[in-house]
């Protein structure tokens, strides 16, 4: 028999032993034999047990236990699984990296924190306020914290390999203050991958999206360097109880490693995903957009799908092996018999599912996620639970597990009872949001049933018990009303927005017509609620700390478009003003800035002028493209901080949102100008 039989063999096995399922949050857990349920409590010297917490990038259901692929080479995935508890029907709360790990690290759902998109710096979220991330909270509780790789959102930094940039780049949204160990370095989450992306090994010419085989050794991959790391720290005995984070990016695009991880799987050997050509047939508009991308087809045309699913099978494959390093530091370490061990992924994949590549969307797929937890004295080994349950689960489970009071703040609940009892059952489903605000849709996965319903009404419903690929909706069965209001039920009845309101950030007009806005970074005003521009201009202060290594390409403030708007930013540390009329732009640029505190003032009168001033460093004035202010109204709002803003990504590909600590950011919009002074342009509406 050869070796791919054997894999194959066995796992079918291991998918014999398991399930499909969700997830989701305060759960009751019901034992189901409550007169045998033993006392738990984790072995420790201290009474702190250690906690060693991994998370990789875009892993899908491929780890061998899950079944979800008969090729699939993850023996240290299956070991980890089987040395405690494996959940076979775990599901994350948002299908994209940024939510995703903002929810896991909050403890909130998304329609809780208001943070559904990638570029969107949780960080500043007025609903997250106040409220301790995991690893701050263990922090707070008298736990050392470190962390190597991505644990918020961050990316491999571009073409460049950049710090900061598009998706906040190989720093993203770190949270600093929650670590008192970082590597490879303070203020950095992904150490730097010697071959960057956009080789276009694979012909798409898809910079972030290519595969192939590089000529470095695995102990100098970025996930190389992260699995030296972790057991470099956990060789050594911790004078305190620990918190170790360790971001894993693989099986994140690019699929760059070793090459030997492809040569292991000869692409004539490659097994594609089930799929139903009709499949979509059957599922409302809403759900077929990504069909507009034409990615499925592209690859089609191209003949790379075998060469797709294999690339991606040949990084799961290393992320394995580097969570072999990892578990071996653990078990030769002097920690092994004190210390918990958390395995998951922020979300899943599609390899031409449903036409549908990379993530995003409701279904199986991109929602089912490993997880299994290795807690010594609470756990039994080999032990099995298809209850759905979420990574918003996490949290409040972590803190059970360490002894920890639970903040009040959290949406999940603990998954100790199910480690305690395998058999015990939850009386709730997993839910899965994708969008937001008014345009956000949700799933509902329990044991059985997955049940979809978008902004829009329309509606998906699929029995895993006889449909595990979800190609019949039978949403339009009668038969199922009831069942599809029961799980209808668990969905948040209420979206938060992630921004301070309107009337927090607009003062009043003044006798003379201006208006006042003291803004936060992160304050977001539609085209309706930020104030008029038509002829008026703007003046702007602020006052900040910058750091060239994170905001040199940062956005401070932006309101409307290219067809009428402005933008207050940094390009190259340069302070910027960029003024656009009817499709073309004005630029005027100072001398770049250097570390420390700074102050800079900028106007766009209505004289025509535009002038950019930073108090004794430099002053620049240039000609603006209008005269008597701005001649038309933004159709756009006003974003403070926020990455790109007006700014285009192919112009300002590493534009990103302000990082650092802001003192002061006032606009004043500006009297109109006395030509444009009739009644209708002097009355400035305050949002009720």
């Amino acid at each position: 028999m050869s070796f791919h039989s054997c894999i194959v063999l066995f796992a079918f096995a291991l998918l014999a032993a398991s399930a499909d399922a969700a997830v989701k949050s305060k759960a009751k857990v019901v034992p189901a034999d409550a007169a045998e349920k033993p006392k738990a409590k984790v072995v420790s010297a201290d009474g702190k047990p250690n906690v060693v917490f991994i998370i990789a990038d875009d892993l899908r259901d491929y780890a061998g236990w899950m079944g979800g692929h008969p090729q699939s080479v993850t023996p240290n995935m299956d070991r980890l699984a089987k040395m405690g508890m494996r959940f076979n029907n775990a599901h994350c709360n948002y299908a994209l990296c940024n939510p995703s790990r903002t929810s896991l690290l909050t403890g909130m759902l998304p329609s809780s924190s208001g943070v559904f998109g990638n570029e969107q710096d949780w960080r500043r979220s007025v609903q997250i306020a106040g409220k301790p991330t995991l690893p701050e909270y263990f922090k707070a509780q008298g736990y050392m914290t470190a962390a190597a790789g991505k644990i918020f959102h961050a990316n491999h930094g571009g073409p460049e390999g950049r710090l900061t940039g598009w998706h906040g780049g190989r720093r993203g949204f770190e949270l600093d203050a929650a670590w008192d160990l970082r590597f490879p370095q303070k203020g950095v989450q992904i150490p730097d991958l010697p071959v960057h992306t956009g080789q276009n090994f694979n012909g798409l010419n898809i910079w972030h999206w290519d595969w192939g085989g590089i000529p470095v050794a695995e102990e100098k991959t970025d996930d190389g360097q992260i699995a030296g790391f972790a057991a470099d720290f956990l060789a050594k005995k911790q004078e305190q109880p620990f918190f170790l984070a360790l971001g894993l990016y693989r099986p994140h695009s690019p699929w760059y490693v070793p090459q030997k991880y492809f040569d292991a799987l000869p692409l004539d050997s490659i097994k594609l995903p089930e799929v139903k050509v009709d499949d979509l047939d059957d599922v409302p508009e809403i759900a077929k957009t990504h069909l507009k991308e034409g990615l499925h087809q592209l690859i089609l045309e191209k003949n790379l799908w075998k060469d797709a699913v294999r690339a991606y099978l040949a990084n799961v494959a290393f992320c394995d092996a580097m969570l072999g390093r990892i578990l071996a530091a653990v078990e030769t370490g002097p920690n092994a018999k004190n210390t918990i061990i958390v395995f998951t992924s922020d979300h899943g994949w599609y390899l031409g599912e449903k036409q549908m590549w990379h993530k995003g969307r409701l279904w199986e797929a991109t929602t089912r996620v490993p997880l299994s937890i290795y807690a010594p004295g609470v756990t039994k080994p080999d032990s099995v639970s298809s209850q759905a349950v979420a990574l918003i689960d996490l949290y409040p489970t972590l803190c059970d597990l360490t002894q920890l009071p639970l903040p009040e703040h959290l949406d999940g609940s603990s998954l100790k009872p199910l480690l305690v009892d395998p058999t015990a059952k939850r009386d709730r489903p997993a839910i899965t949001c994708m969008g937001g605000g008014p345009n956000a849709g949700y799933a509902a996965r329990d044991e059985r049933w997955r049940y979809i319903r978008y902004a829009d009404g329309s509606e998906e419903l699929y029995d895993h018990q006889t449909d595990p690929n979800e190609w019949t909706n039978l949403a339009a069965k009668p038969e199922h009303v009831a069942l599809k209001a029961k799980l209808a039920g668990f969905f948040p009845k209420e979206f938060k927005s992630a921004v301070r309101p309107v009337a927090e950030i607009i003062g009043a007009a003044s006798p003379a017509g201006s208006v006042d806005l003291a803004l936060n970074i992160g304050d977001v005003l539609s085209a309706a609620d930020a104030p008029k521009l038509q002829g008026r201009g703007v003046f702007m202060d602020a006052s900040f700390e910058y750091d060239p290594l994170v905001d040199q390409d940062s956005t401070l403030l932006a309101q409307g478009d290219e067809q009428c708007g402005y933008v207050l930013h940094l390009v190259a540390s340069q302070p910027t003003l960029t003024v656009f009329t009817n499709g073309q732009s004005t630029t005027i640029s100072g001398a770049p800035l250097e570390k420390g505190r700074v102050n800079i003032r900028a106007q766009i009168d209505t004289g025509g002028v535009i002038t950019l001033a930073v108090p004794g460093h430099s002053e620049v004035l240039g000609v603006a493209p209008f005269e008597q202010g701005f001649p038309q109204e933004a159709k756009s709002g006003l974003a403070a901080g926020q990455s790109f803003g007006i700014l285009k990504a192919a112009k300002y590909p590493n534009s990103t949102p302000f990082d650092g600590v802001v003192y002061r950011l006032n606009l004043t919009i500006l009297p109109p100008h006395k030509a444009a002074a009739t009644p209708a342009a002097q009355a400035v509406e305050k949002p009720q």
